[in-house]
């Protein structure tokens, strides 16, 4: 009886630190929730003017929030993945496979360096892909030489790859 006492114990300490970051999940059910679908009107309203502004008529087809970080991944009914931070900033955008993002889009999320050697290089009507995190930006195109453009933040080319 001791030995069994004391193994349910000792399993009820170990969920203790799950039901600690257990939330409700969006649709009501208990759990740990990491990432899950949202309303769009979760979406921050910089994001959803970003999506007004660049892809007038287009609207949101899901929105999956990461809790952790507070990102939200969004699908726009023709294809565009575009991940934003909480407060609505673009962090990564994808075209649908076998198109390029809109060079007002690319000219938009890069410093006006970045986007002037893209342009000038004939790079800028090549953009399948851009992310920016905090050492800087990636452009990837849909080309196989080269196929991506590093950039600091402040737009400062880095390398082809």
């Amino acid at each position: 009886m001791m030995k069994f006492l004391k193994t349910t114990i000792l399993a009820a300490l170990a969920l203790l630190p799950a039901a600690a970051f257990a939330q409700v999940a969006p649709s009501g059910n208990p759990g740990i929730v990491v990432a899950g679908s949202v309303n769009d009107a979760a979406v921050p309203q910089a994001a959803k003017d970003f999506i007004n502004k660049y892809y007038p008529g287009q609207s949101i087809a899901s929105v999956e929030k990461n809790f952790l970080r507070t990102e939200y991944d969004v699908r726009l009914v023709n294809g565009v993945d575009i991940e934003f931070d909480g407060k609505g900033k673009v962090c990564t955008i994808e075209a649908p496979g076998g198109t390029v993002l809109p060079q007002a889009v690319v000219k938009a999320l890069l410093p006006a360096k970045a986007y002037k050697h893209l342009s000038e290089n004939g790079l800028d009507g090549y953009v399948e892909a851009l992310s920016v995190d905090r050492r800087g930006y990636e452009v990837e195109l849909m080309l196989e030489n080269p196929d991506e453009v590093n950039y600091t933040m402040a737009g400062d080319f880095v390398e082809f790859d």
